[in-house]
């Protein structure tokens, strides 16, 4: 875990690599989600990645800039994101700014 409190592995399951994130996804923690979706992207491409989002505590402008930025790295390879774990709150952001027709997502 990095001074900001936030943290995130990557694991293997079945075609994909998830990067399971915890904390807060602001201006302060961006770097490390960025060094999380590198190793979760470094598996074989096109990658499918899987975001898993339930230990997200916060999330601001920049963390869903970042969620966009992951998206687009992975799509650029040929890849598919999936965004998991979704909070009532996290929900609810993404209907607000639109990003909830953005984003695949999956309850599993």
């Amino acid at each position: 875990m990095d001074p900001t409190g936030f943290s995130w592995i990557v694991t293997r399951h079945d075609d994909a690599s998830v990067l399971r994130a915890a904390g807060d996804l602001d201006l302060a923690s961006v770097e490390q989600f960025r060094a999380g979706l590198a190793e979760a992207m470094a598996d074989p491409m096109p990658a499918h990645v899987v975001i898993d989002l339930q230990d997200i505590d916060f999330c601001d402008s920049s963390g869903l800039n970042a969620l966009i930025w992951a998206a687009n790295r992975v799509e650029e390879t040929g890849g598919r994101l999936v965004l998991r774990g979704l909070r009532p709150r996290m929900t609810r952001l993404l209907r607000m700014t639109g990003l909830d027709r953005r984003f695949a997502t999956s309850d599993a």
